[in-house]
């Protein structure tokens, strides 16, 4: 059970990890979403993650996050550094990121009615009645600096 560290309710239904109810979030998101990035940060700091840099600096925009870093500091994914006003990544892509074909019906967030995963719609929206679509892909895109980290994202 959680309790909301904006109004103090508790509830089964509040995440005990981000501490905010339904009801704050809805009415005062912009508070709400200062007290999940602190609990973000907190559980970050169990694993050795980095703390957001200071939000000055260099911007760079691999992610969503366009964190904004200091020479020396670390963006938040722990992988992008700011050296003398160059962004370095400690790998060998020289791109923000890459993209490649991905076999159906892998790793497919909507795979339960994706029509390439179920057959729904056949024959306007997908190729076999009973699918999954086999022989057919669709483009992966991953970010250059990914730590699978990002609150948003479907890994």
């Amino acid at each position: 059970m959680g309790t909301c560290r904006l109004c103090g309710r508790s509830s089964h239904l509040i995440s005990e990890t981000l501490g905010v109810c339904l009801e704050c979030l809805r009415a005062n998101p912009d508070k709400a979403l200062r007290v999940a990035e602190e609990a973000h940060i907190r559980a970050r700091r169990l694993l050795g993650l980095p703390s957001p840099p200071s939000g000055d600096g260099v911007e760079c925009v691999a992610c969503g996050r366009r964190c904004r870093m200091r020479d020396g500091e670390v963006g938040f994914c722990g992988l992008v550094r700011n050296s003398q006003g160059r962004l370095v990544r400690p790998h060998p892509l020289d791109e923000p990121g890459f993209a490649y074909l991905d076999p159906h019906p892998t790793n497919c967030v909507a795979a339960w009615f994706c029509p390439g995963a179920t057959g729904a719609g056949y024959p306007r929206y997908s190729v076999s009645p009973g699918g999954p679509e086999r022989g057919y892909y669709n483009r992966a895109v991953a970010y250059g600096a990914c730590n699978l980290n990002c609150l948003f994202c479907q890994n």
